[in-house]
């Protein structure tokens, strides 16, 4: 979306209806006037507050940790460094790279590490063990309850005859078959929160949307084309990317909501077991508690099939539930300790010179008005 200054806006329409009002007292010149009017192109000058919205706007959908670092950048890198540059030059004369350079790599390390290194450790975890260790502690325990009649309800319909001589194709159906009936189930109990209207809320667009930004041909949009609002062309032809297919389950989320909330609220929020949460982090969520749960079900009862056995959906969702609560909360451990440790080399990282370059000319100026006083007691 470009934001355009309210100003210009008025002008260009008072413009506009007074070139309307002159082609209807003459209509005669009426064509005259309006290829004239379509032919000649507008040049129009460079809006700094647009552009400053534009930017901050490009920094933003590159998420939060881009728009921290920046922000981190401008704000403290950057005059920190040039600070550093100019330290002790009433004294010496000269720039002070020596500090600057010291500066610059403790503040340009310092912000970055501190979402590099959490990131390292949770996408290592998620790897291990799961993308639900992606998932907060709390939206575990709420999507397991859930869950249970999800899987209850399909026990009784679409999965009655079990797993057994289930191909790998029909196990990846039957995953789909739960994220589906899964990701109704979570809407419908969003829904039950704010159903304040008698229109009903149309939850098979959401399922839809869901499995659409899933699906394995959707394309997703690289760091830069999200940042500066690119689309995606396939073979020529723009198309959705996941990114936005996920905007557009936001928007009408936001629609809904409003239709069917009292009075004004925060409409991008959506309430999950006890607690809001903003509803771009609900969808991740959703993905990747469905992911790493699906897989592991279907293929825990494929296998119990083989030997003839038959696995308690709950107590498998409530050991599940345990399971990535646990891991969860050891990977946020991880994340603290791992960053804690490496905010302890950053100094060694920073730390070229024997001396402080900072304070170097400050001690050389005072060791020479000492050398001076002593001169003149002799």
């Amino acid at each position: 979306m470009k934001v355009r200054s309210t100003d210009n806006i008025i002008a260009n329409n008072n413009i506009q209806k007074n070139k309307n009002a002159q082609a209807a007292k003459f209509p005669v010149q009426r064509n005259n006037f309006l290829s004239q009017n379509i032919s000649t192109p507008s040049f129009k000058g460079l809006d700094p507050t647009t552009s400053l919205i534009d930017f901050w706007a490009a920094i933003a959908r590159g998420g939060v940790a881009a728009s921290f670092t920046v922000q981190d950048m401008l704000g403290t890198n950057f005059p920190r460094t040039y600070a550093a540059l100019d330290r002790n030059k009433d004294i010496t004369g000269k720039n002070n790279y020596k500090a600057a350079v010291e500066v610059a790599i403790r503040e340009f390390t310092t912000g970055p590490s501190m979402f590099t290194i959490p990131a390292l450790v949770l996408a290592g975890a998620s790897r291990f063990s799961g993308t639900a260790n992606r998932v907060p502690v709390d939206n575990i325990a709420a999507f397991s309850d859930i869950m249970k009649g999800t899987i209850d309800n399909l026990s009784q319909n679409e999965f009655k005859n079990g797993f057994k001589n289930m191909s790998a194709n029909e196990a990846k159906e039957a995953c789909n078959t739960i994220k589906k009936a899964f990701y109704k189930d979570v809407f419908k109990d969003i829904f039950n929160n704010y159903q304040t209207s008698d229109t009903p809320v149309n939850i098979d667009e959401y399922v839809e949307l869901m499995m659409r930004s899933e699906h394995p041909d959707t394309p997703k949009r690289n760091f830069f084309q999200s940042m500066f609002n690119k689309r995606v062309k396939v073979f020529g032809k723009e198309v959705d990317s996941k990114d936005e297919i996920i905007s557009k389950l936001s928007s009408k989320f936001v629609a809904d909501k409003k239709a069917r909330t009292n009075g004004w609220g925060n409409f991008l929020t959506a309430k999950v077991g006890s607690k809001e949460w903003k509803i771009d982090d609900i969808v991740d969520d959703l993905k990747n508690y469905s992911d790493d749960f699906t897989k592991q079900y279907v293929s825990a009862q494929r296998k119990d099939a083989k030997a003839s056995g038959k696995i308690i959906a709950a107590k498998f969702i409530d050991s599940f539930k345990d399971n990535r609560i646990a891991t969860r909360f050891i990977t946020n451990v991880a994340m603290v300790v791992a960053t804690s440790l490496f905010m302890c080399i950053i100094p060694k990282l920073y730390t070229r010179n024997a001396t402080n370059p900072e304070t170097d000319a400050i001690y050389a100026q005072v060791n020479q008005q000492r050398k001076g006083a002593v001169n003149e007691n002799k």
